[in-house]
């Protein structure tokens, strides 16, 4: 190897040394070139996720109060400031039109398997949050009491899940 390679060799090194070694450089020296503004748009997010679309009761004895097989698991995932989750429920219509419906007044739930139930009025809140609270399932047991009135058979209807944010 000839001297004038090895003193390439050592230049080229001594330079990437140099040049790697961002901290030796004194800031008062450098020269300004550009300024750039930075905007960050954080867009409104919400999603609100629900285990099962159904759920069933097995009436299998005398009336009373009888919690759905199925249990709901509930998630909210949002950025938004307060906020709430409610649910109403139809009446349960027998499969025979001839006979008079559950009233949906009968249904209520739970949540985390508390042993006290919220009746299924109108728009009832399941569950309210803040911005900051990082997302956590929580489970919702649901209950129908049956009378001795009730006619035996099938029985449909529905329990509507909305989400309100309030911003």
């Amino acid at each position: 190897m000839t001297l004038m390679t090895k003193l390439k060799k050592i230049c080229i090194l001594l330079f990437m040394s140099l040049a790697g070694n961002t901290m030796a450089i004194d800031s008062s020296e450098l020269q300004e070139l550009a300024v750039l503004n930075v905007t960050a748009s954080v867009l409104a997010y919400s999603s609100v996720s629900v285990s099962t679309n159904e759920l069933t009761f097995n009436i299998l004895g005398t009336p009373g109060a009888y919690t759905s097989t199925d249990v709901v698991e509930l998630t909210v995932e949002t950025n938004q400031s307060t906020w709430g989750v409610y649910a109403q429920a139809s009446n349960l219509v027998h499969v025979d039109a001839d006979i008079a419906p559950l009233s949906a007044q009968r249904l209520s739930f739970s949540v985390d398997d508390s042993t006290h139930f919220t009746e299924l009025k109108n728009n009832a809140l399941i569950l309210q949050g803040l911005v900051n609270q990082a997302p956590k399932p929580i489970k919702l047991n649901f209950r129908l009491t049956t009378t001795w009135q009730d006619m035996p058979g099938v029985y449909k209807g529905k329990i509507t899940i909305a989400f309100l944010n309030n911003p």
